[in-house]
């Protein structure tokens, strides 16, 4: 669908549009903080948004915001995953709407990406709407150590992504810790009261450990350094800060596994240097 608007106009309706798609609502203080504008300007956008998609949203008085409907259609994004992750990324980074580089004469640069893993977007919505709203969630999980799905009501309050899959981190009353969840896992998932559950109760979310990495002492001198130009070392080690509860994520991510030291050399490269301080997170 096209409309003709100003650059700026679209993306403050994408961003509209984006946060009402994935949040199940939106302010007009959402617009005003992300854009600088006013909230007369605002409220322009949002009748705007309005006219050109009739049906997506409407205002509900008892939260004094918008809310979308049952029949919402995207019209400046496609809902995808992948998409959410961006968004994501950029509020992480602090980058303010779309960076466009004009440059001539780019080298060819082939990227080499994973196979796109499925997600159920319905899913990944309705676990990021009880994360925004401090609700349950009522969810079939089919895990690798079970046969078949079972029930689990969960208190989600953080997603994360592995570089591979989206995982939610919650409190899970059937098992009565918390623990990490994949979400292409879950077949279903239903919102349903508020939870009671603080995630500030989450020692292992709240905890920060630092992970020290090294080259492989089996590389040459020669290859040691540049190993650790490569991962910008300082005094042969590389150490960063992570959540207890996502180290063994963050490991998987840099291809360092419990038999780092029995691999060879040259295509392990770099190993954990303080395995015994985080074995408890290691898992």
């Amino acid at each position: 669908m096209q409309y003709s608007l100003k650059w700026e106009q679209r993306q403050r309706l994408t961003l509209l549009e984006a946060t009402v798609f994935w949040s199940g609502g939106v302010s007009t203080n959402a617009l005003t903080d992300n854009f600088g504008i006013s909230r007369v300007q605002a409220s322009k956008d949002l009748t705007l948004y309005q006219a050109l998609c009739p049906g997506n949203l409407r205002y509900d008085k008892y939260l004094k915001r918008y809310v979308i409907e049952e029949a919402f259609k995207p019209a400046f994004m496609e809902g995808t995953a992948k998409e959410f992750l961006q968004v994501l990324k950029a509020q992480r980074d602090g980058v303010g709407g779309a960076i466009v580089t004009l440059v001539n004469n780019l080298p060819v640069v082939e990227l080499v990406e994973s196979a796109v893993r499925q997600i159920n977007r319905a899913v990944l919505r309705t676990v990021n709407q009880a994360i925004i709203a401090g609700r349950e969630v009522r969810v079939v999980y089919q895990s690798m150590s079970r046969a078949e799905p079972v029930e689990l009501w969960l208190s989600p309050h953080a997603l994360v992504f592995d570089g591979l899959r989206w995982h939610t981190r919650a409190f899970s009353r059937t098992h009565g810790e918390f623990r990490d969840f994949v979400v292409a896992r879950v077949l279903s998932a239903e919102l349903i009261g508020l939870t009671d559950i603080d995630a500030a109760d989450d020692v292992d979310w709240q905890l920060f450990v630092t992970v020290k990495i090294g080259p492989h002492p089996g590389l040459s001198e020669s290859q040691k350094a540049i190993v650790e130009f490569d991962y910008a070392m300082r005094d042969g080690i590389l150490e960063c800060q992570v959540r207890a509860a996502l180290v063994f994520y963050f490991l998987k991510a840099m291809r360092i596994g419990p038999d780092d030291l029995m691999r060879e050399a040259f295509v392990q490269q770099i190993i954990l240097l303080n395995r015994a301080e985080l074995k408890d997170y290691l898992f």
